[in-house]
């Protein structure tokens, strides 16, 4: 994990610096237009899939390195990635940022607050984490570059606005790298552990996607917001998760689940687009 550490913080902070050029005034005035829906995606983000990661670790005999793993998966904020899987289905994309960048912003607080309690609560390996230092950490590389993204684009919207697709790409390509990297230093021993938790992240994938979509079905009225939310919560920051964890643990074992995920999400992003697009 020593180039999660030490190259890691600076692309999540890019991550999030290219999320923030995304937003604009206009994205809050059309989501606070029906802010019920904003309401519920930042319920299934998080509340809902936090409370997912407990109830499968309570359900299912792990190791406790597991454990962190799933449930630090999911107190991560969505996959910037979102914002353009979004828009390939027609989905409210103006929703999809927000989300993404609202849950990005308050990481500083529900990241380490989620943590603490899990550590003191209900992680059988306890470990010591101190809150302040910690939030400030994730501010400084999480929070922050998403407020300065905020800023830069709208003090030289010129200079910005042209080039916002190619640093949206250039994000997403920096999050695969250091997924991937991180994948690629433990192969020898990814084929054991997909023998370990594999069915279990499939499980995962699975609830998520059946939760979320009755949530949104049950809740939002629009097609369009309702595929926004369920890929919100479907693409988690993998980068963001491998990144974190590196602060409290420097053993991979730890961030396999995070691994795992990362990858199969995207295959699970492919089926439903390819689907989406078939009934078009």
């Amino acid at each position: 994990m020593e180039f999660v550490k030490l190259v890691g913080p600076a692309g999540v902070f890019f991550i999030m610096f290219a999320l923030g050029l995304n937003l604009t005034i206009r994205n809050f005035v059309r989501v606070f237009k029906n802010f019920e829906n904003l309401i519920v995606g930042l319920i299934c983000q998080i509340i809902i899939l936090p409370i997912i990661g407990l109830i499968l670790i309570s359900l299912i005999n792990l190791t406790p390195e597991f454990q962190f793993g799933v449930f630090l998966l999911l107190i991560m904020p969505s996959a910037a990635m979102s914002n353009y899987a979004t828009k390939l289905v027609n989905g409210n994309v103006s929703l999809s940022i927000t989300l993404t960048s609202l849950c990005a912003l308050l990481s500083f607080i529900t990241v380490p607050l989620y943590l603490n309690l899990f550590g003191k609560f209900i992680y059988q390996s306890f470990f010591e984490l101190n809150l302040i230092i910690f939030s400030i950490k994730t501010f400084l590389f999480i929070t922050a570059p998403v407020f300065l993204g905020i800023y830069c684009r709208k003090k030289f919207r010129v200079v910005f606005e042209k080039k916002i697709f190619f640093l949206d790409r250039l994000a997403f390509g920096i999050f695969l790298i250091i997924v991937f990297i991180a994948i690629f230093m433990e192969r020898n021993n990814l084929i054991n552990y997909f023998d370990d938790i594999g069915v279990v992240i499939i499980s995962l994938l699975v609830f998520i996607v059946i939760i979320v979509f009755t949530v949104v079905n049950i809740f939002v009225k629009d097609i369009a917001s309702r595929r926004a939310i369920l890929i919100e919560g479907l693409l988690q920051n993998g980068a963001m998760g491998f990144v974190i964890g590196s602060l409290i643990y420097s053993d991979v074992v730890y961030f396999i689940p995070i691994a795992i995920y990362a990858l199969l999400q995207y295959c699970v992003l492919m089926f439903y687009i390819g689907n989406i697009k078939i009934k078009n």
